[in-house]
C-alpha cells in the first residue's frame, strides 16, 4: 500500500523552470507538488534535481506517464522523457521517492499473462532479464510484494517493460 502523501525520510530538493535551459520562472520544492499550475507554472520545461530521487508525472495528481528523476540537470523535456515511442512534452506533478524495506520485498515474474507459465522470484537489482537467467525479452505478468515506507516506483529495473492502459 503506497502512502498518498508520504513524509520524506531524507532531504529532497528539485527546482523547476517554465522554459527550457533553466530560463523563465523558477520554483524550488522540497516536497510533493500535486499540480504545478497551483504554483503559477503552466508547464515544466526544464528542471534540476539537487537532492534525492523524484517521480515526475505527465498529468496532475500523479497520473499519466511516470518519469524517474535522479540527481542532475534536465535542460529540455527530452532529458527526462527518454527515447521511447511515447514522448511527453510536459510534466505537471511530481513527488519524492521514499524508501521501501527491501529485505521484505520481492517480485515474481511470470512468463505468460494472468500469472501463468514459468515464474521467477527476484529480490535484488539486475541489469537485464538475461542477467537473471530469463531467456525471453518479455514478461507476461508480475506480482510485486513489498513493505512500503513511502512511494516507490519500479525505478531501479530499467529493463522492466511497462505497458500503459493495461
Amino acid at each position: 500500500m503506497a502512502l498518498t502523501n508520504p513524509t520524506p525520510l531524507g532531504p529532497w530538493k528539485i527546482t523547476v523552470y517554465d522554459q527550457e535551459n533553466f530560463q523563465g520562472k523558477r520554483v524550488e520544492f522540497t516536497s510533493a507538488c500535486q499540480n504545478i499550475m497551483d504554483c503559477g507554472v503552466d508547464n515544466i520545461r526544464s528542471l534540476k534535481v539537487e537532492c534525492g530521487a523524484w517521480a515526475g508525472y505527465e498529468h496532475s495528481s500523479f497520473c499519466g506517464q511516470q518519469f524517474v528523476l535522479e540527481r542532475g540537470e534536465y535542460p529540455h523535456w527530452e532529458s527526462w522523457s527518454g527515447s521511447n515511442a511515447y514522448h511527453i512534452e510536459r510534466m505537471m506533478s511530481f513527488r519524492p521517492i521514499c524508501s521501501a524495506n527491501h529485505k521484505e520485498s520481492k517480485m515474481v515474474l511470470f512468463e505468460k499473462e494472468s500469472f501463468m507459465g514459468r515464474q521467477w522470484e527476484i529480490n535484488d537489482d539486475y541489469p537485464s532479464l538475461q542477467a537473471m537467467g530469463w531467456d525471453n525479452n518479455e514478461i507476461g505478468s508480475m506480482q510485486v510484494q513489498m513493505r512500503l515506507l513511502g512511494v516507490l516506483p519500479v525505478s531501479r529495473l530499467p529493463w522492466l517493460p511497462v505497458h500503459h492502459g493495461v
